[in-house]
């Protein structure tokens, strides 16, 4: 075995952060899902349609104004995007994942949180995944798997199918992870989102 180094792939820790986590709730879906089912059908690249994203949240509990969102938190079971954070991402190639129009409520339904946000469906996935040149991997009874919170550059090996197809993706049954192509990161990067995303570089492996 033998690593490439003339391409790079990009790993998110966002969905381990547990300050991406906000307090929101929202009304039962048209589709009769529940939000947890669709988290965890978005969570496995999943391609869904916007009926399955509700259209507005609301703040959980009653407390001081909340402020204008980051680039990306996850709210009420869905991960939401700035305006900003999605002009970017449709710049690249997203597969059929897809972004919905969401609205962010006080705890009064009434008065917006201020900033245009975005659902992000992440409807693709990659069979790239290594887990035996993966370091610091947890292995679950029923077959997922999952990083260490203390996520580190070339913690994570992937195959070069990695660097083919859309430039954003989740590998199943890695969970609480998603990954992007390395254009994709430097355009994120560029526009000082690396903190909110995390961005680990991971490792491609090619059989020598």
């Amino acid at each position: 075995m033998a690593q490439t180094r003339d391409a790079e792939v990009w790993a998110s820790r966002a969905f381990m952060d547990s300050t991406r986590v906000k307090d929101f709730v929202a009304d039962p879906l048209p589709t009769g899902m529940t939000l947890g089912e669709m988290a965890k059908l978005n969570e496995t690249g999943e391609p869904m349609s916007a009926e399955h994203f509700p259209k507005e949240i609301f703040a959980r509990k009653f407390g001081p104004p909340i402020k204008t969102q980051a680039d990306l938190v996850r709210a009420a079971g869905v991960v939401v995007v700035s305006a900003k954070c999605a002009d970017i991402l449709r710049q690249f190639d997203l597969g059929k994942s897809s972004l919905y129009p969401i609205r962010l409520f006080q705890y009064d339904r009434k008065t917006s949180v201020e900033g245009e946000y975005f659902s992000l469906n992440v409807g693709e996935r990659k069979d790239a995944f290594l887990p035996s040149e993966t370091l610091n991997l947890d292995v679950f009874d029923s077959g997922k798997m999952r990083m260490a919170p203390n996520l580190h550059d070339d913690d994570i090996a992937l195959g070069p199918t990695a660097l083919e197809g859309p430039d954003l993706w989740v590998n199943p049954p890695l969970i609480n992870m998603f990954f992007l192509s390395d254009r994709l990161t430097q355009a994120l990067r560029a526009a000082k989102m690396s903190r909110v995303f995390g961005f680990r570089k991971c490792r491609i492996i090619e059989k020598g």
